[in-house]
């Protein structure tokens, strides 16, 4: 008897924990609901709205806004979201910095600091140590306490196991299965969630930039590497492991050059800065780059586009087998996924026409069989090019602050479970 008891108790919590969540969320979706449409929405009683929103209200989560159109009787008090009722951390590392950043229950930046990583290597507990300083730093300069933060989101340019919070590899320093989230946690002693940079992007996108109010699209980021976040049916495929949508890794020519990852022909092998700056390196040896360059070794990606901005007719070689690559992957993608939204980011799209003009080719090549490109929307972001965006204008998308975006980690964390805080 008490057995049961304490399963219909659970079976309860669950399902009050499940309705916040959908309230919640349908709240920051709409932006201003009443209540009675919430009930509608969600085919809850009207009882069982009023409490749960009450409850929320009493939380600091959301406030109670203007009120609506009167459909013959008072007129309805709406709900929104308290952008002060829940303030995060956003962390992210990059090859050069680790930045990090204060966001409130909308997204909206409150606060950044910077921290250069000026060694070639790090181990993970300097790692560690650097984000936890970093973190009070920011705190520190913008007078918050660590009781009004709810948890720290990161970003790692990598393969992670999301779950466990485990680093599967990162090229940058060749680690490979650190349990890193807890090495933080137990640093900072906060909840603490990580994944993969592109992942925690393509939630930024599904949640406030040009993904929104799209179930089925895909984040292509041009950096380093080449990464992917994939979003079908509205959640964010992750994988046996957590380390699906390793896109830049799948690939292209088995005989192709080496990849970071110790394999050959990989997507990233041919198309990520990294690669790019590679081949530049054999240009300025055998004698042809127009630019000062006195040591190759220092060669960095703003060299490379300067050096496009003067023509460079062997670069643009490159960067024409770099687009093919790039399309052919994208097809690939595109045919697996069926996706109504294909966005592509980053630093890579600074290179512009060169590398997006054989990319879209080959895209239209493929494109002919019965397929579902004809509905597939391709935008391209940051890029200088104004006709990179194809097949549908731009919906504007994530501000590029990719720490922010590793703040919004935490952020889908809350609204599906309010009772993390």
């Amino acid at each position: 008897m008490g057995a049961n008891k304490n399963a219909s108790l659970t079976v309860r919590n669950f399902q009050k924990a499940l309705h916040r969540s959908t309230i919640l969320d349908l709240i920051r979706t709409n932006g201003l609901i009443s209540r009675t449409e919430l009930a509608r929405q969600t085919r809850l009683s009207q009882a069982s709205v009023t409490g749960i929103t009450a409850d929320l209200r009493d939380e600091g989560l959301i406030e109670e806004k203007q009120t609506g159109v009167s459909e013959g009787g008072r007129k309805p008090i709406l709900l929104a979201i308290n952008p002060d009722g829940v303030h995060v951390i956003g962390v992210n590392l990059s090859i050069g910095q680790v930045r990090v950043v204060i966001i409130n229950f909308q997204a909206e930046l409150k606060a950044s600091y910077i921290t250069p990583l000026e060694k070639d290597y790090y181990s993970p507990e300097e790692m560690v140590d650097i984000i936890a300083q970093a973190i009070q730093a920011c705190m520190w300069e913008s007078n918050y306490s660590r009781d009004q933060i709810a948890g720290v989101g990161v970003g790692i340019p990598g393969p992670v196991d999301a779950r466990t919070g485990t680093i599967r590899f990162l090229p940058n320093y060749g680690w490979s299965n650190i349990a890193f989230r807890d090495l933080l946690r137990s640093k900072i002693n906060h909840p603490v969630f990580i994944d993969n940079s592109a992942n925690n992007l393509a939630i930024a996108e599904h949640w406030f930039g040009g993904g929104k109010g799209i179930n089925n699209f895909l984040v292509v980021t041009l950096e380093n590497g080449v990464g992917a976040g994939l979003v079908v049916n509205g959640q964010l495929l992750r994988g046996h492991q957590g380390i699906a949508s390793e896109f830049g890794h799948t690939c292209a020519d088995p005989d192709g050059p080496l990849c970071r990852c110790g394999r050959k022909g990989c997507i990233e092998a041919f198309v990520g800065n990294n690669s790019i700056i590679r081949d530049c390196k054999t240009l300025i040896k055998q004698g042809k780059w127009s630019g000062e360059i006195a040591d190759p070794d220092k060669l960095v990606f703003t060299d490379v586009l300067a050096e496009l901005k003067h023509g460079n007719k062997e670069l643009e070689l490159i960067y024409k087998k770099a687009g093919e690559v790039l399309g052919i992957g994208i097809y690939n993608l595109v045919t697996l996924l069926n996706p109504e939204l294909v966005i592509i980011t980053g630093k890579g799209t600074k290179s512009g026409a060169v590398l997006f003009d054989p990319m879209f080719k080959i895209l239209e090549t493929y494109k002919k069989g019965e397929f579902g490109f004809e509905h597939t929307k391709i935008i391209i972001q940051g890029s200088t090019d104004l006709d990179m965006i194809r097949e549908g204008s731009n919906h504007g998308g994530s501000d590029g602050d990719w720490a922010k975006e590793s703040g919004t980690l935490v952020l889908r964390e809350i609204y599906k479970s309010p009772t993390i805080i």
